[in-house]
């Protein structure tokens, strides 16, 4: 079962402040190394201390609050682009091997740049992947079109609970080093995965 991605720790008012705050620090600070440790494992994480972004634990004050929120993301993008590539139809790879991920718009190896706020797009770039997508294409399979829908739910039914997997078409430009989300009838729309966290 997945771990919830957001982790808050109160501790009960018991003895002094400063007992109820220094239990808070050594709560919060054993409960972060474990979930750190645990797999699946954050690949990373924002804190929030008494509603501070990014200040240290020390720093709580008593009947105060630590937030810790986790992202993975990436597992659930990386699970995306192998079930993409699982289903794609194979004649010379080509196809199977261009599913693209772009972060904010921008073409894209991982997410080590991502904000954790910007949009993540999986699509592929390919002039015909439109076609094998509303199944326009002849192929030697049956069955191996819709292969964005397909994976939109494969994916959802794994993730539905820690992300947000949306099935669309969106248009790409620049030699599929970037996006358009406009509808703009002279840029090419193509298949596409939206991957989003839920809050």
């Amino acid at each position: 079962m997945a771990r919830r991605a957001v982790e808050v720790f109160r501790i009960a008012a018991r003895g002094t402040a400063e007992e109820v705050r220094k239990a808070l620090i050594a709560t919060a600070k054993r409960e972060h190394a474990r979930i750190m440790t645990t797999e699946p494992r954050p690949t990373r994480f924002t804190r929030k201390v008494d509603g501070r972004p990014g200040v240290a634990e020390d720093q709580v004050k008593a009947g105060g609050m630590i937030r810790y929120r986790y992202n993975r993301l990436d597992q659930i993008v990386q699970f995306a682009l192998e079930t993409l590539f699982d289903l794609s139809p194979v004649l010379s790879g080509e196809y199977r091997n261009a599913h693209s991920l772009f972060v904010n718009g921008v073409a894209a190896a991982n997410l080590k740049e991502w904000d954790g706020t910007g949009e993540v797009v999986i699509t592929n770039p390919l002039p015909y992947s439109r076609k094998i997508e509303v199944g326009s294409m002849t192929m030697r399979v049956p069955g191996s079109d819709h292969v964005y829908e397909q994976a939109a739910q494969i994916v959802r039914r794994r993730f539905g609970n820690r992300a947000s997997i949306t099935f669309t078409f969106r248009g790409i430009v620049a030699g599929a080093t970037g996006m358009s989300r406009a509808h703009n009838k002279s840029v090419n729309r193509y298949p596409a995965l939206v991957i989003a966290e839920r809050r």
